[in-house]
C-alpha cells in the first residue's frame, strides 16, 4: 500500500483527509475481521522503507514536497549472515565482506532472490544497475533505535538501520524495481552482498529525492 504524507501548507485539505481515515478506520474497527486487513499499512515483516518526494502545487498555489511511502521485506544473504555472525563474536569481517562501509543500488528488474546471491544476480544481464544510484550511507547509518528521522517507521531498538538518500540530481529512472547493498565502490559479478529486495515498480524523476531504509532485526532465532 503506497502512502502520501501532505506538507504542512496544505492544512485543510490534510484534515479532510484525516477526517476520511479516522471514519474509516472506526467502521473497520467495527467490521468483521477479514475487513481489518485493509487496516494493514506496514506489516511486521516489511522491514525496507522507501520515501519519494516529489513537487506538486498546493490548493493555495505554493510548490510543496509530497512524500509518497512504499514497504517491502529484504533477504539477509550467506554472505551477510556470515558478517553478522563475525561482529557478533568480536572478529573482522574480510575486506570484501565489510558492510559497515557498505552502499545502496538501485535496478530497473525485480528477480526472485536467493541467500547465494551476489552482484552477478542482482545486475540481471549486466543491464539491471541504474547508473548514478551506487551510492554510500547515509551519515551516521548504520545505527540502532533510529529515532532521528520519522520516515523510518521500521526503526527499533533491537534493530541496525541502514539508510540511504539520494538528491534530485543523483539519477532518475523510470522502473525502479530492485535494490541491494554491498561493499564495493566498483563491484563486479561476484561482490558480496549483505541484503536485496524487490520494489513494486516505482519512477524517480529529476525533480525527486528519494530515501531507502533497510531495518534488520532478530526476532526469536
Amino acid at each position: 500500500m503506497v502512502l502520501f504524507q501532505l506538507p504542512e501548507s496544505w492544512e485543510e485539505t490534510a484534515r479532510i483527509i484525516e477526517q476520511k481515515k479516522n471514519s474509516f478506520l472506526s467502521w473497520a474497527d467495527h467490521s468483521s475481521n477479514y475487513l481489518n486487513r485493509y487496516k494493514s499499512i506496514q506489516a511486521t515483516s516489511d522491514n525496507v522503507v522507501r520515501v519519494l518526494s516529489f513537487p506538486e502545487t498546493s490548493p493555495s498555489g505554493k510548490v510543496d514536497m509530497i512524500k509518497e511511502f512504499d514497504y517491502t521485506h529484504n533477504l539477509v544473504t550467506d554472505d551477510g549472515e556470515i558478517y553478522y555472525a563475525k561482529k557478533g563474536a568480536g572478529e573482522t569481517p574480510a575486506t570484501n565482506e565489510n558492510f559497515l562501509s557498505g552502499r545502496f543500488e538501485m535496478g530497473t528488474t525485480a528477480y526472485t532472490e536467493a541467500e547465494t546471491d551476489t552482484f552477478n544476480e542482482f545486475d540481471v544481464s549486466g543491464t539491471s544497475k541504474i547508473s548514478g544510484s551506487r551510492q554510500t550511507f547515509s551519515s551516521g547509518y548504520p545505527k540502532t533505535n533510529d529515532t532521528g528521522d520519522a520516515d523510518n517507521t521500521g526503526d527499533a531498538v533491537d534493530a541496525v538501520s541502514y539508510a540511504v538518500n539520494y538528491s534530485a540530481a543523483s539519477f532518475n529512472d523510470t522502473d525502479i524495481e530492485q535494490g541491494c547493498i554491498h561493499d564495493n565502490a566498483s563491484p563486479v559479478s561476484a561482490t558480496k552482498l549483505l541484503a536485496v529486495f524487490s520494489f513494486t515498480s516505482f519512477a524517480k524523476t529529476s525533480s525527486d529525492t528519494l530515501k531507502v531504509f533497510v531495518n534488520h532485526s532478530f526476532e526469536n532465532q
